[in-house]
């Protein structure tokens, strides 16, 4: 039964949270979008979505009214 429990949490993240809190986007796209795919973001930049290779992140410069986070 817990198993069951278990994929029905997994199933409503993939299907509702994940969509709404980041897209894959393939290089060309994020270029589009003034970005470059890589593996970690400089202090400089934010991340803005995910791309579609593995374990890499799509991260445009910050704006100088934005605040760094530390």
């Amino acid at each position: 039964m817990r198993i069951f429990y278990y994929l029905l949490h997994f199933l409503c993240y993939v299907t509702f949270i994940l969509p709404a809190t980041c897209t894959l986007v393939d290089a060309d796209r994020c270029t589009k979008r003034y970005g470059r795919c890589k593996r970690d973001c400089l202090d400089s930049e934010k991340q803005i979505d995910i791309c579609s290779s593995p374990r890499k992140i799509c991260c445009t410069e910050r704006l100088y009214e934005e605040d760094y986070i530390f």
